[in-house]
């Protein structure tokens, strides 16, 4: 008789238990393995001191950071806001949409919640954003991708320089073009084109100096006349 009163009492114990287990069993669950991917409904809020906005720090303490911080370069991950038992504090998210609309990886964490959020497990998110207004973007305020990630997405390395431009760089300057003074001056004869003792590279055509040479004597310099021009 007491080994069956003993036996009743431990049934009675683990049915007792049995809701604790099954909250810390839905813990455990709600860590989801990198990679696996959800939809949520999103929305947006901003650092404010106003009630509806819930002040400038996450739930631990920790100072918002936004998303206009991020694509600044200046926070290492964006706060978003869950319902706790959605997950653990920091868990790190990457949203599809707003990546794509950023052309870039961005660090979501999950370390706010509100009441809004309070038994809507993985459906609602709230993303932290630098202003009322940015607060409102229509990507934000829509439905979301999320995929789940166990680390901080590695950032963009800059593209590399496209082979071509890189040979176009190393390239040899274009051989120099035959040389060519200015013509325009009214003439009668070559003498009037190149006036002093060393050759202007021109020629009377038409009334009118032009560029061209006759003889090594209307070249300039150590240049000589090859094909009618100075070269």
């Amino acid at each position: 008789m007491r080994s069956l009163v003993m036996l009743v009492a431990l049934a009675l114990a683990a049915c007792a238990a049995a809701p604790a287990g099954e909250e810390e069993q839905g813990e455990t669950d709600s860590a989801l393995s990198s990679g696996d991917t959800f939809t949520a409904k999103g929305t947006g809020y901003y650092p404010s001191s106003s009630a509806m906005e819930g002040g400038f720090v996450d739930r631990k303490g920790a100072k918002l950071r936004t998303l206009q911080q991020y694509l600044a370069g200046k926070a290492e991950y964006v706060s978003v806001a869950m319902d706790t038992k959605a997950f653990g504090y920091g868990q790190h998210l990457r949203i599809k949409e707003l990546e794509a609309k950023y052309n870039r990886t961005i660090d979501f964490r999950v370390v706010d919640t509100g009441g809004a959020f309070k038994g809507k497990g993985r459906t609602r998110i709230d993303v932290c954003t630098g202003s009322a207004k940015d607060s409102v973007e229509s990507t934000i305020n829509g439905k979301l991708t999320i995929t789940t990630s166990s680390t901080a997405p590695a950032t963009k390395a800059p593209a590399a320089p496209d082979e071509d431009d890189a040979v176009e760089e190393t390239e040899a300057p274009a051989a120099p073009s035959p040389v060519q003074s200015t013509g325009g001056k009214a003439c009668a004869s070559d003498g009037a084109c190149n006036p002093g003792n060393d050759g202007s590279g021109l020629v009377c055509e038409s009334g009118q100096c032009v560029a061209g040479c006759r003889s090594n004597a209307q070249c300039p310099g150590s240049t000589t006349c090859s094909a009618g021009q100075c070269r």
